[in-house]
């Protein structure tokens, strides 16, 4: 699964995350699955568990839900470095 043009897929999770034009319109999905890594930030923004998204997404690791999340803490925190003076 190439990346869909326009998708940039960090070099930190391409083995993991893949972006097809011709499913789900291109929407970034964990490797080998049909399921947006989206899915995964709207079920902790709206407070459901790790456990219960894993559950409802077995063909998800733990591994790689945890890699994402961590991916976007980190992308989070360097967005909120102070630019020095």
């Amino acid at each position: 699964m190439e990346p869909a043009l326009g998708t940039a897929i960090p070099i930190e999770l391409c083995d993991i995350l893949g972006s097809d034009p011709e499913t789900l319109g291109g929407a970034v999905c964990f490797r080998e699955t049909r399921i947006p890594v989206r899915i995964l930030f709207d079920h902790v923004n709206h407070g459901i568990s790790l456990e219960e998204f894993l559950e409802g997404f077995p063909s998800v690791s733990r591994e790689d839900a945890l890699r994402v999340m961590a991916w976007e803490e980190q992308v989070a925190l360097d967005a909120l470095e102070p630019i020095a003076a």
